[in-house]
Formats: structure tokens, C-alpha cells, sequence
């Protein structure tokens, strides 16, 4: 007995896509290529997942009172030394910083990377670094080195105008040991001024502060 050829019948959710692209004037013709095309797919797709990443990252942030800033594409040159990082990112830091005086503890790497910044802030402040630093981890983020807080003070001297509030500060997320004690380096913004320093990590938490992480590739 012979049976009849399969038949694709696209479903309901294929027409409509189908009939979408037609109102953005793609032919028939495109549209196949482009379903054809495994790349642009999973461009498309990837587009798509970002979005989502994005809104969920939103929600994890306001369970905790929080709220989130994404840069994307910052350059951070890891090949500078840690004193002309510092002094790049905020210059008005004076040079008997606490900031200068840890420079040995991060010796410069050998490339520039391109990063995805995501920086966490409580508005209403009740945060702590070490809060900071476990949603980073809920969240599968990868912690910074000051290098990031530098950089994104060069690349954006008007962030506390975008972000507020203003006095604000970015701080790294991985930490070091000043004289015995836990600190953390950060670029603050205060008007047009700008300058990095070292703090102790049990000071950093208010409205004004937001803590740097890294989002993996």
C-alpha cells in the first residue's frame, strides 16, 4: 500500500512569523535564506536571550532592593600598570592615595579585553560588599580588579550625571588586604571631579555605590 508523500504544514506560530516578515517587505525568498542561514539564526536568537538575560537580571536585582547598570564594550587594558590605571580613571587622585600604595599587588597583564560591565546599586541603600558580592555569585558573574572601576571612570567622566546620585562611587568586587585589613578600590564621581581611592570594605554599601562585576562570554 502506497502512502502519500509527507506534507510540512507549518504551525500556527511559523505562519505568523511568516506573515510578519512579509510586512517588513522580506520575500518569501529572504526569509527561507535566512532560515537556511544557521549563523544569522543563532544571531537572531542570541538578540532574543539577551533581552531575557536582561529582564531577569532586573528582577533578581529589585528582589533585593537593588537595581543594575550594564555597560557594554568597555575596554579595559589590563597591560597598564595599577598606578597609571588609577590616576587614568581618576585624575584628581592625590598622590599620597592609599590606592598608589597597593600597586605591587596587581602586576599588569599583556592585552586589552572588551568587556560586559554589569555595576549593582542599592538605591535606598542597606547593602554591604559582601551582599554585592553574593548576588554577583547567585548571578554567575565573574568579580573585577580595579582595573574595571578605572577604566570605566576614563571612558565615562559623567556617569554620576546618568546615574546619580551624585556624589557616586564604582568599586571592584574581588578585594585586597590593606595593613591587615579588608579593602577595595573604587573610582568616585563628584561633579566634575574624579579620583580612585582605597576604602575599607565594610564602608561601601550606601545609595551612592555601585559594585562592578564582570558578565561572562
Amino acid at each position: 500500500m502506497q502512502t502519500a508523500p509527507f506534507k510540512h504544514v507549518p504551525n500556527r506560530q511559523g505562519v505568523q512569523l511568516a506573515v510578519k516578515a512579509r510586512e517588513f517587505s522580506i520575500s518569501r525568498e529572504d526569509f527561507k535564506n535566512f532560515l537556511d542561514d544557521q549563523e544569522k539564526v543563532e544571531s537572531f536568537f542570541n538578540l532574543l536571550n539577551n533581552g531575557n538575560w536582561l529582564k531577569k537580571l532586573e528582577t533578581s536585582a529589585a528582589e533585593i532592593g537593588g537595581r543594575i547598570y550594564v555597560i557594554k564594550n568597555l575596554v579595559v587594558d589590563y597591560s597598564q600598570s595599577h598606578n597609571d590605571a588609577a590616576t587614568a580613571g581618576g585624575p584628581q587622585t592625590s598622590s599620597d592615595y592609599n590606592v598608589l600604595k597597593i600597586g605591587d599587588l596587581y602586576q599588569p597583564g599583556n592585552k586589552k579585553i572588551t568587556e560586559t560591565i554589569v555595576l549593582f546599586n542599592w538605591p535606598k541603600g542597606g547593602g554591604s560588599y559582601q551582599k554585592a558580592v553574593e548576588w554577583g555569585t547567585v548571578n554567575s558573574f565573574n568579580k573585577t580588579t580595579p582595573h574595571v572601576p578605572f577604566a570605566v571612570g576614563e571612558k565615562f567622566s559623567d556617569l554620576n550625571y546618568t546615574l546619580g546620585p551624585n556624589p557616586m562611587y564604582v568599586v571592584e568586587t574581588t578585594g585586597c588586604s590593606f595593613i591587615g585589613l579588608a579593602g577595595a578600590c573604587c573610582v568616585c564621581w563628584d561633579d566634575t571631579k574624579r579620583d580612585s581611592g582605597l576604602d575599607w570594605q565594610g564602608n561601601f554599601g550606601g545609595c551612592s555605590g555601585w559594585f562592578a562585576f564582570r558578565k561572562p562570554n
